[in-house]
């Protein structure tokens, strides 16, 4: 009997415990370029807080409050939205599902330099990149001179407070860590616009992962 129940048990536990393991897995789908406001995740403990350079997984769901502005591009399709206001939206194989939100602002961009501008490091990168991750940009860039050339390109095409060529070039000089490189262009940025809130995040974001990158390579 005792064998019989514990059966029905562990059959009955393992389809969960296999669903939230497959839902850890499941590969990102968007990311979140920016945040002004305030947006939160929408989880079975209750709401986090999500924060600009966040990676998002298809069926997160994000609560935007009325002052909140987001900018989010989905990385299979290079599309890009711009919400802005209260609502709530679904991450999507392809675009996302709002409800009560306003028709975002929509741009296209090339899928390859919607997935580089995702490299972004994380708040606590450690060091470098793997060196799959290295092997992989140099062969489809065409090293730092492609980097280079196609952020010059981007930058022509975008509007001026734009930072998504700057995210770009520095998440490519990262990965080929041109970290001299990497420095000199944060300390334009800081130059240049040094009260904008999104440039200190972005100067704070690259500084911190440069020294994590050169510390490691000198153990």
């Amino acid at each position: 009997m005792m064998k019989a129940l514990l059966a029905a048990f562990l059959l009955a536990l393992f389809p969960a415990l296999s669903g939230t393991a497959a839902a850890r897995e499941l590969p990102d789908t968007a990311f979140i370029i920016r945040i002004e406001g305030t947006v939160s995740r929408l989880t079975a403990q209750g709401e986090e807080a999500v924060e600009s350079f966040t990676r998002l997984k298809r069926g997160d769901r994000l609560a935007f409050a009325s002052d909140a502005w987001a900018k989010i591009f989905y990385l299979g399709n290079g599309r890009q939205e711009t919400w802005r206001g209260a609502g709530r939206l679904e991450v999507d194989a392809s675009e996302s599902r709002a409800s009560g939100l306003a028709a975002p602002e929509l741009r296209q961009l090339s899928p390859g330099v919607v997935r580089q501008i995702a490299r972004t490091p994380s708040s606590d990168a450690a060091a470098s990149p793997q060196p799959a991750g290295r092997t992989r940009a140099i062969g489809s860039f065409g090293g730092t001179a492609q980097v280079e050339a196609t952020y010059r390109r981007l930058r022509l095409e975008a509007a001026r407070g734009d930072l998504d060529p700057e995210l770009y070039l520095l998440s490519g000089l990262f990965e080929l860590r041109e970290f001299d490189r990497i420095e000199q262009v944060v300390a334009e940025l800081r130059n240049s616009r040094p009260h904008d809130p999104q440039v200190g995040m972005i100067v704070a974001l690259y500084e911190k992962a440069v020294r994590n990158a050169r510390e490691a390579s000198a153990h």
